[in-house]
């Protein structure tokens, strides 16, 4: 059995960010990861402005460029016939999960990070002084805190983190006749679509639609989405459907002392605006650099620890949480776009609260064309 300082389940961008910063702060890191990369992923594949700094501190500007990471510093909301655009004050980034979980993860094992993957857990036990992961491949690690990083921290005493009932996000990758050059949002009803250019002149199509229109469809991935954007061609398709469920909580506090959660493990927002894969960078760079802070593992200092993050999460969901799920329900009901469409002519009453409420600086310029 391997003996470390820390376990982390999930190699994804909250896994990843906590290996790192643990493993440069010194600790003996394992990180267990089920999937071989590069893999499929439900996701907008959009860092959003708010995280582009945690982003790129774990892998450069540069090194993002060369994984064919493109610049986004656009964003257009589609309501009927009506197009609301404006300017990001800070370009974010657009990568596929398949290149950029993959990267995230080398990049914690070029830390030191020891990486099993593939490799499944099976179990996880919780004691005094330890906390023992069994492997469905065979063999333990014991460690003396456990990171949740698996999109639900499921083996946490707490539980998994709760879905929105009704909702399914379903994502595919296209290729188009032309780039879309910005984050692209189209307001439907019963759901919504998101539009965005990734790596290798693909374009990534993520939706998020309600019972309502499943059952119209029969489930049909591509028949929802020529509902609900009259320009989809299947043709243009070049890969399949992936489906999830939509993770939606407050802070999910960790049901061990020796247990921390980090991305939809420790809550989650509507996945609106890149936020989800900004709370995972975001939540899992610092929880790496408190429990690699010096006496932090120790058993007198981990409930501090513990409250520390609580309070920092709950601080970064205050307004985020009300702000995506009210975003989710406008764009997916045609009656409430309608009455908050006025509203986007005047930024600082809608764009400016929206970024100042989820972390951003205040947009630079909003039109109508």
């Amino acid at each position: 059995m391997r003996v470390c300082d820390a376990i982390v389940i999930g190699g994804g961008p909250a896994g990843a960010a906590a290996a790192v910063r643990m493993a440069e702060g010194g600790m003996d890191v394992v990180v267990v990861e089920s999937r071989a990369f590069p893999r499929v992923k439900v996701c907008g594949e959009f860092v959003s402005p708010a995280a582009t700094g945690v982003l790129e501190s774990l892998i450069s500007a540069r090194e993002l460029e060369a994984l064919g990471a493109g610049r986004v510093d656009r964003f257009e909301i589609l309501t009927g016939r009506a197009v609301h655009r404006w300017w990001m004050p800070r370009a974010a980034w657009a990568l596929s999960r398949g290149g950029l979980d993959a990267a995230l993860l080398a990049r914690a094992e070029s830390a030191g990070a020891w990486v099993l993957q593939p490799e499944a857990v099976r179990g996880v036990e919780y004691a005094e002084e330890s906390v023992r992961v069994s492997l469905r491949g065979g063999g333990e690690v014991s460690a003396r805190v456990v990171v949740h990083a698996d999109g639900s921290g499921r083996h946490d005493p707490a539980g998994a983190t709760p879905n929105a009932r009704g909702l399914v996000g379903q994502k595919c990758h296209l290729r188009l006749p032309e780039a879309i050059g910005c984050v692209r949002m189209l307001a439907c009803d019963g759901g919504y679509v998101g539009l965005i250019d990734v790596e290798d002149g693909l374009a990534t199509v993520a939706l998020v639609a309600g019972a309502g229109l499943v059952r119209r469809h029969g489930g049909d991935a591509d028949s929802m989405l020529g509902a609900m954007w009259m320009g989809y061609d299947a043709a243009q398709r070049v890969s399949a459907w992936c489906s999830t469920g939509v993770a939606r909580s407050g802070y999910v506090a960790p049901g061990d002392l020796r247990s921390f959660r980090v991305g939809n493990a420790a809550g989650a927002v509507d996945p609106v605006g890149g936020e989800g894969i900004g709370l995972a960078l975001w939540s899992g760079d610092l929880v790496g650099r408190l429990l690699s802070a010096e006496g932090a593992l120790e058993r007198g200092a981990l409930g501090g620890v513990q409250r520390r993050v609580g309070a920092a999460y709950r601080g970064r969901l205050r307004w985020r949480r009300p702000a995506c799920r009210l975003a989710s329900e406008v764009l997916s009901r045609p009656v409430l776009t309608a009455c908050v469409r006025p509203l986007l002519w005047m930024p600082s009453l809608s764009v400016g609260v929206w970024y100042r409420v989820t972390g951003k600086p205040g947009a630079r310029r909003l039109q109508e064309t």
